[in-house]
């Protein structure tokens, strides 16, 4: 059996995860993480192919988490699309864009089909 790739979710709306779930269960390995600091140590633990992460969290906003993810030495490789539902804004995609592991940046409000296809493009671009 081929091994799945892994993929964090970090974010804490409960209906986004469970979209998650169900659209990449079967392709990937998923773990999900509802906060920043549970995010970082997941990140930490798993290492995973990629991270979807939400702008708006409890404890610590994405923007803040990429900035840690990509300060440490273990974590910042891991690709990341953040994915946000409030703040789709170029203010916002400014800030993300600032950090070099975010690949993407784009709503929750997006067809299924499109966030699977910019999950896909940044996992088959990444350097193993």
């Amino acid at each position: 059996m081929e091994n799945k790739k892994k993929m964090l979710v970090v974010d804490d709306n409960v209906p986004f995860v469970e979209l998650a779930l169900a659209l990449f269960s079967g392709e990937y390995e998923v773990a999900t993480a509802s906060d920043g600091p549970e995010g970082l140590e997941k990140a930490k633990a798993l290492i995973p192919d990629i991270i979807l992460l939400d702008v708006n969290m409890p404890k610590m906003t994405g923007v803040e988490f990429a900035k840690r993810l990509s300060a440490c030495r273990e974590t910042a490789g891991i690709p990341v699309i953040a994915i946000t539902a409030s703040d789709y804004n170029s203010l916002t995609q400014s800030l993300f864009h600032k950090e070099h592991n975010v690949k993407v940046f784009m709503t929750k409000l997006s067809p299924s089909e499109t966030i699977k296809e910019k999950v896909a493009a940044v996992v088959e671009r990444r350097i193993l």
